[in-house]
């Protein structure tokens, strides 16, 4: 006698799968990989420069000169990729390396005279695609979000050195009767108006 084989089916779905389009985590995403494409394109039309060289060459020239290591630290670049994007500066006469007195094993990143020019164009540039892209925006608008980039920032580097804190988000909250646990980051205030003005400014440029 053959035994019949028992059909498994699958439950029938309630609802459609959530989305994540409207988290704050995916938009920041999409956002930061649209503005590092144009960006990417923007400044090598500008000034034939890769976007990681631009923000080394923006990194030393802000610190006058800086240590490697603070470079590829700020522009969050692996040691191994930033010494090549350093390396193709330097070869640019961009970039010039200086003894560092203070570690002889490390050198420090200067600006030459001809980066120093470039440098000053480029912030001129960086200038006009902000006021671009912020050209539809009321006055107030872009530092409402500027402040609340900063604070998020700031919530991100304190999950980044340790994510225990994550682990114990959801304890946190219930122990402060559903508020959000105290940031270890920077704090920005905003006022009720600059709070509704990034609300206004996330509902017009984030919608799906």
């Amino acid at each position: 006698m053959v035994q019949k084989k028992t059909e498994t089916r699958a439950a029938p779905r309630t609802g459609a799968p959530k989305s994540f389009r409207n988290l704050l985590t995916f938009r920041l995403h999409m956002v930061a990989r649209l503005s590092e494409r144009v960006s990417e394109e923007y400044y090598r039309r500008q000034f034939d420069l890769s976007l990681p060289e631009c923000r080394v060459i923006g990194i030393t020239g802000g610190y006058g000169s800086v240590s490697f290591k603070k470079v590829a630290s700020d522009t969050y670049l692996e040691k191994s990729y930033a010494s090549r994007v350093v390396s193709s500066l330097v070869e640019r006469n961009i970039l010039e390396k200086l003894e560092n007195p203070s570690d002889s094993r490390s050198v420090l990143l200067r600006l030459t005279d001809h980066g120093v020019k470039v440098h000053d164009e480029m912030h001129q540039a960086a200038i006009r695609l902000n006021d671009w892209l912020t050209a539809t925006l009321s006055a107030d608008q872009p530092q409402a979000f500027t402040a609340t980039l900063r604070q998020l920032e700031g919530r991100l580097d304190a999950l980044g050195q340790s994510f225990d804190t994550f682990e114990n988000v959801e304890e946190a909250v219930k122990d402060t009767g559903g508020g959000a646990p105290e940031s270890r980051g920077e704090t920005v205030q905003i006022d009720r108006h600059l709070a509704e003005s990034l609300a206004t400014v996330l509902a017009t440029q984030l919608k799906t």
